[in-house]
C-alpha cells in the first residue's frame, strides 16, 4: 500500500511540476479558398488532400462541382494529392494521372500566414 501511495504522489508531483509532455502550438489557421483546375478547366467532386511536410495534420478540402473549395489551413508547406469525394464520385479520378492520387514530396504548395487564396493547377 505504501509503494502504491508513493507512486501516485510521485506521479502527481511530476504532472504538476512540468514533466508532462508540452503541447506545441502549430500556428493560427488561415481561411483559404481557391479553385482546382486541370489543363485550365475546373476539376470538381474530389477531395484535395494537403499532407504537411513540417508540423501539422492532413487537411481534406472538399472540391465542389465547379472546382472551388474552402477551408482552414495552418500555414506551412504541404504535399498534395487527390482522393474521391465519396464512392459515387470515384470515377471522376479515372482520367487523372495516377501520380496525383498519392502524396509526392516534389509536388508542394505553401500556405503563408494571412494568405486567403490557394489555387491549384494540375
Amino acid at each position: 500500500m505504501t509503494s502504491l501511495r508513493s507512486f501516485l504522489v510521485l506521479g502527481l508531483i511530476c504532472l504538476f511540476s512540468g514533466c508532462a509532455p508540452k503541447v506545441e502550438l502549430l500556428g493560427e489557421p488561415v481561411s483559404v479558398s481557391g479553385k482546382l483546375t486541370k489543363s485550365g478547366q475546373p476539376l470538381g467532386n474530389v477531395t484535395l488532400m494537403l499532407q504537411p511536410l513540417e508540423k501539422g495534420h492532413p487537411v481534406p478540402l472538399k472540391v465542389g462541382a465547379d472546382g472551388s473549395y474552402k477551408g482552414s489551413v495552418v500555414p506551412g508547406k504541404y504535399a498534395y494529392f487527390l482522393m474521391p469525394l465519396d464512392e459515387a464520385n470515384a470515377a471522376v479520378l479515372n482520367g487523372v494521372d495516377a501520380s496525383l492520387k498519392e502524396a509526392n514530396m516534389q509536388r508542394t504548395i505553401t500556405v503563408a500566414p494571412g494568405q486567403s487564396s490557394l489555387n491549384v493547377e494540375l
